[in-house]
């Protein structure tokens, strides 16, 4: 029974994985269309990684209480209603309560799964990476399939994908089933999203505290990158929609070759260590990214430095289970927040700086790689790796 409702469970994952990504290729376009300020690509991104970020714990204590499956079903349908309002906005203020609301339902979709997981199956560790690989591969395509929307009409991307979540949402009621739940009240104070840092104080320091500001650092590199890309080329090259999503899917099967070939043999090495020469070899790439004007190399580097750039997280969470092995669950929850925080920084960091110099973000996603290098120099050190 327990393996029927996992396998529910990755086709569930499939849709999401899919549906999810129909909007992000014809957001740059949405923007634009709407005269808003080039900010607002990273302002919206933000303002869902904030609410993300500040409803986990809430959100685990729901799941715990009513079922993960229940909250990971309903969390589809209010996901679905948000983007439809996103896609309806046609002010700053609204696309900005869009989005926080949005992050309200994905922080339920992304705590109720791993949950549900955790209390259903009975190898929680392969079926994490499988859910985990079936994403990485499966959202490319849902860039691929939105952006071609897109072109017909962006506003009916939002649509679409709002009717699909919702549908995902009426499917995972129908077929999901729960575990026993915990018929127990909490207080505000144990869905406080700093408690765990609060908690784990005396974690926090040594190689731990190097691990976690890595950990942010690196996240505000990706995110600051990635969210000044979708939105670079629509502004300077003037790509169409559907142009977004086949660099995505090019992408995603770079990062799957990547990821087959190249992480699995990578983290059979000393990861405290191999990080180091991955961090390098990402801020060799992003002064290539830096110094190439004519689009065709810079639409090349790009992609590869995406594959590339999907390498390290494997790394980063193998260290986990290194050190502080009795205490790996603290220490992931450690990594989510801070991941998290990064999230934020960077996507906020992005928006803004855009205006100041469209190429200004890759110098800092460039900055902050090299000095993630020191830090996992020092990190290693201090490990004893």
């Amino acid at each position: 029974m327990k393996k029927v409702s996992i396998f529910r469970l990755y086709i569930l994952v499939f849709l999401y994985a899919l549906i999810a990504n129909f909007a992000h290729p014809v957001t740059p376009t949405f923007i634009k269309n709407l005269g808003l300020h080039d900010y607002m690509f990273g302002l919206a991104f933000a303002c869902m990684a904030f609410t993300n970020f500040l409803f986990s714990p809430f959100w685990s204590k729901m799941a715990n209480k009513y079922g993960a499956g229940k909250v990971f079903a309903l969390a589809f349908m209010g996901y679905g209603a948000m983007q439809l309002c996103f896609g309806l906005s046609t002010m700053e203020w609204q696309i900005c309560l869009a989005r926080m609301a949005g992050g309200f339902f994905i922080s339920a979709i992304s705590v109720a799964q791993l949950i549900y997981i955790i209390k259903n199956s009975s190898d929680s560790g392969k079926d994490l990476a499988i859910l985990a690989s079936l994403s990485a591969v499966v959202s490319p395509f849902g860039y691929l399939i939105g952006g071609f929307i897109g072109d017909f009409s962006v506003v009916g991307t939002f649509v679409i994908q709002s009717i699909g979540l919702i549908l995902v949402g009426f499917l995972g009621l129908a077929i999901l089933g729960d575990s026993e739940t915990e018929n127990t009240s909490f207080a505000l104070s144990e869905i406080n999203p700093l408690s765990h840092f609060i908690e784990s104080k005396d974690l926090i320091k040594g190689f731990v505290l190097i691990f976690l500001i890595m950990v942010t650092v690196s996240s505000f590199a990706s995110t600051c990158y990635e969210q000044c890309f979708n939105y670079y080329i629509k502004d300077q090259f003037n790509f169409p929609s559907s142009y977004n999503g086949i660099l995505k899917a090019g992408v995603g099967f770079i990062a799957l070759l990547a990821n087959s070939l190249i992480t699995i043999r990578l983290l059979k090495t000393n990861t405290f260590r191999t990080i180091t020469y991955v961090f390098g070899l990402l801020f060799a790439m992003l002064l290539a990214v830096i110094f190439v004007d004519d689009m065709v190399p810079f639409i090349i580097v790009n992609v590869v430095f995406f594959g590339c750039n999907s390498i390290y997280l494997p790394l980063l969470q193998d260290m986990i289970t290194k050190r502080n092995k009795d205490r790996s669950n603290e220490v992931v929850g450690l990594y989510n927040a801070t991941k998290a925080i990064g999230m934020v920084v960077g996507s906020l960091f992005a928006g803004f700086i855009y205006a100041s110099g469209p190429k200004l973000s890759f110098v800092f996603s460039a900055l902050a790689f090299f000095i993630c290098i020191f830090l996992s120099i020092v990190h290693a050190k201090k490990a004893g790796a």
